[in-house]
């Protein structure tokens, strides 16, 4: 049964923390399930995640994705891609180190919220304009990753990721633009309302995270 929410912006910000927390539950699950071996083949890893990730922005940005739809699927989504990025952190975390690694996580988490304050000080849609070339650079950032696969190699895996965060941070004054647009605008009443814009923003929070990893992979190599 669905249940009408007063406070719509909260309980996105509370359904993307339980989504990452389902996506570390799932890196935990694939610790122990999934051969530590797996992490050495990281950069292929990274690659085709990359992709996929991509692939499932544009879906949901095209309403390919339904609007509304049970938060059940967006935390099973996360707790997957949790199992699946585990190859690709792990690497992270044993190139990195645990002290770096952290650091970054921590640093995602501040741009994040940063970029999220700076959107929602600001009037409902202000960053609505955005939208078209950001979706551009969606594409032009798919485009290079599917370069990358064969005739690539680290600096352009760099500009792919230095692009990335740009873009993805981009969406994260995007999103939130949107969703205080169609809270004034009265079309988030229910939380299944919720569920499209969470997985946004998850996908948002993630990709900046994988890229920053990437950069200092590459920068410390």
């Amino acid at each position: 049964m669905n249940r009408s929410i007063e406070n719509p912006m909260s309980a996105i910000f509370k359904c993307l923390a339980t989504s990452v927390l389902f996506m570390f539950i799932g890196f935990m699950f694939g610790q122990i399930f999934i051969p530590v071996s797996f992490a050495y083949y990281a950069n292929m890893i990274f690659t085709f995640l990359m992709i996929g990730l991509l692939i499932m922005s544009l879906l949901s940005r095209k309403n390919i994705i339904p609007i509304s739809f049970s938060m059940s699927f967006v935390y099973a989504f996360t707790f997957i891609d949790g199992i699946l990025t585990y190859p690709l952190l792990q690497y992270y975390l044993e190139d990195l180190g645990t002290g770096v690694f952290t650091s970054i996580l921590v640093a995602s988490i501040a741009l994040f919220a940063v970029l999220a304050k700076l959107s929602s000080r600001k009037e409902a849609g202000h960053y609505l304009g955005l939208g078209s070339i950001l979706f551009a650079g969606l594409i032009g950032i798919l485009i290079a990753l599917i370069i990358n696969i064969f005739i690539g190699g680290a600096m352009l895996s760099l500009l792919i990721s230095i692009v990335g965060v740009v873009i993805f941070s981009g969406y994260v004054l995007y999103d939130i633009s949107l969703i205080k647009h169609e809270i004034e605008n009265g079309e988030i009443r229910e939380k299944n309302d919720l569920s499209l814009h969470v997985l946004n923003l998850y996908l948002d929070f993630i990709n900046i995270l994988l890229d920053l990893l990437n950069i200092a992979s590459i920068l410390d190599d």
